[in-house]
């Protein structure tokens, strides 16, 4: 059986002076860190971090000094309130219990010890008033001390306590929301707002946004089996950062650097992209998060109507700019592993979600996206003014020669501009049309865009923003071509580019040309005077009216190219060919006239 508790006079006393020597302490404690903090941020100017470590170790001890007392002086302060009421047949297991409870709630017990509210009720019910006859100003404004200390000054503490021990318990297992800075690249736009920089690594540098996220994994490890942690769902927001995502950072941004994406796909899930709309185990996805309807368009890893089943200890992420986004379609699945911290779905609200799409006309026909050509030349032209470019005029026929380009492009599946499947260049479609310049060039793009879209998608790429500021490029025609791809459903935006410029050919050059025109009219007299010798004109017939026939040829397609270079214009490719073939007639006109001569 329990032993039963009694706490004899020599252990109240003892007690009383525990109490008194920690409350003592505690109080100096408090004195000493107001003064020490005084010094440092009144006198000294600085803040603990940094001025020296002496302060800082200081200021620790007394804090730590100030808590144990404190503690000290509750816990006998409760022992000794419950002793006093404790009954001779309660055991010390119901003690303990009572103790337990009386410090849950402290300052409130101490509250109810002081003012008494049960004696006070039963007075009060029986009209017993007899306790006034005692009164006593002394003990009043005693009371009242206590109570006032205990409302304003314990009560805080306690408070204070168990927030610190709750934001520490969340801290340990890594609940506590850690504020990430978000740079402004706009892959998850709009959940995240976009950069205001002319490329990448301009955009990379901004910071837009703070998510408060999570630690991942959280909780606790016992025995090796982690508890409490928390289960990735499919809308989280996470930060991941494995090897492949540090390298295309680097490259982009110039610095390695997380991903924030948005949790797709969990082990198991199946993921197919088709029409612009994602296919979660067979069923099409609502995303309000995305930035546009029927946005979201294969890549390297996860192209067109590809049905994938997302492995164990992996997950598929996808940025909420779909246009915008290199993600899980690029590099593949990312294991779990580097997920570093996590937003969950449930924790989404506000300020991130104000910006979302309402999705109910998503899988409609109306739904798909169009481009409008007037909005995305001004948009372009606007770009190309900005670089000190000339702005490009509509071609009709450049329009119609991209609409052939891309019913090809999607017929072979041949994106190429050689177009090595075909056959059918841009060049020869062109011709069809009957449109002829000096310089071209095609831009490709799969997918439904918007102008906005198509000119941000298209300028975060280097290589595809010097192709459209090309100077060398006046006139544009653009075709939106529907129809599939392997069975696929897709869309292929087709644009053409050309321009004419001035070939302007050096004074050398054409001096050369003129030269030789020159030279040939002058012997061309003299070989045809040949024919007036009979005897010699009859014996070599064939080679005198070769040779005349060959300067006669040279000297009109001289007199083309000689007139069509004074005139700064580009030779036609009949021409081309005369400069060509004026060597082999050269080589055959010296060969006929050293035969002819030698005789």
């Amino acid at each position: 059986m329990p032993k039963k508790l009694s706490l004899k006079f020599k252990w109240s006393n003892v007690f009383n002076k525990i109490i008194k020597v920690s409350a003592l302490i505690w109080f100096l404690t408090i004195i000493g860190f107001v003064i020490l903090t005084f010094y440092v941020a009144g006198i000294r100017k600085e803040t603990f971090d940094k001025a020296p470590d002496i302060y800082g170790y200081l200021a620790i001890g007394l804090i730590g000094f100030g808590l144990i007392s404190f503690s000290m002086a509750t816990l006998f302060l409760a022992i000794k309130l419950i002793s006093q009421n404790f009954q001779k047949k309660q055991n010390i297991f119901i003690f303990l219990l009572k103790l337990f409870f009386a410090l849950l709630i402290f300052p409130l017990y101490l509250f109810i010890y002081v003012i008494n509210p049960l004696k006070l009720i039963k007075n009060l019910k029986s009209l017993n008033f007899s306790f006034l006859k005692h009164f006593s100003f002394k003990n009043f404004f005693k009371k009242l001390a206590i109570l006032l200390f205990i409302l304003f000054i314990y009560l805080p503490v306690w408070f204070i306590g168990y927030f610190v021990i709750f934001y520490s318990t969340l801290e340990v297992l890594g609940y506590n929301p850690i504020p990430l800075p978000i740079s402004g690249t706009g892959s998850m736009y709009p959940t995240f707002p976009k950069g205001q920089g002319k490329d990448p690594k301009e955009l990379g540098k901004q910071i837009v946004a703070q998510a408060g996220m999570i630690r991942y994994p959280n909780g606790v490890v016992i025995f090796g089996k982690r508890f409490l942690n928390y289960e990735l769902q499919r809308g989280d927001i996470v930060v991941v950062y494995n090897n492949k995502i540090r390298e295309i950072s680097e490259k982009i941004h110039e610095k390695p650097s997380g991903w924030v994406k948005r949790l797709i796909a969990l082990p198991g899930d199946s993921i197919e992209l088709r029409g612009g709309i994602v296919y979660l185990n067979n069923q099409p996805l609502k995303e309000p998060y995305t930035a546009k309807a029927h946005s979201t368009f294969g890549q390297g890893f996860l192209s067109e109507c590809k049905k994938v089943v997302v492995p164990q200890n992996h997950i598929f992420v996808m940025g909420d700019n779909r246009k915008g986004s290199s993600d899980s379609r690029e590099i593949g699945f990312i294991e779990i592993s580097a997920v570093k911290y996590v937003l969950p779905i449930k924790d989404q609200k506000g300020d991130l979600i104000k910006h979302w799409r309402d999705t109910t006309k998503d899988f409609d026909e109306s739904s798909k996206i169009r481009l409008d050509k007037e909005k995305y030349l001004q948009l372009l032209n606007e770009k190309r003014k900005e670089f000190k470019v000339k702005p490009l005029k509509y071609q009709k026929k450049l329009q119609l020669s991209a609409q052939k380009r891309g019913e090809i492009i999607l017929k072979y599946n041949d994106f190429s501009f050689e177009a090595t499947k075909s056959g059918y260049t841009m060049e020869k479609a062109m011709r069809e049309v009957n449109y002829f310049n000096i310089v071209w060039g095609e831009a490709p793009t799969q997918g439904y865009f918007e102008a906005e879209e198509l000119i941000e998608n298209q300028f975060q790429f280097p290589e595809t923003k010097e192709f459209l500021l090309n100077k060398d490029y006046q006139e544009i025609g653009i075709a939106e071509v529907e129809g599939e791809i392997n069975g696929c459903p897709t869309q292929v935006i087709v644009q053409h580019f050309a321009g004419y410029v001035p070939p302007n050919y050096s004074k050398e050059v054409i001096e050369s040309w003129r030269l030789l025109l020159n030279r040939l009219k002058e012997i061309q007299p003299g070989w045809q005077s040949v024919k007036d010798y009979k005897e010699f004109y009859e014996k070599n017939k064939t080679d005198v009216d070769r040779i005349n026939e060959i300067i006669s040829i040279r000297i009109n397609n001289i007199s083309a190219i000689v007139s069509r270079m004074e005139k700064n214009q580009w030779l036609t490719k009949e021409e081309e060919a005369m400069i060509k073939n004026d060597e082999v007639l050269s080589k055959e006109q010296e060969e006929i006239a050293t035969r002819l001569n030698s005789q």
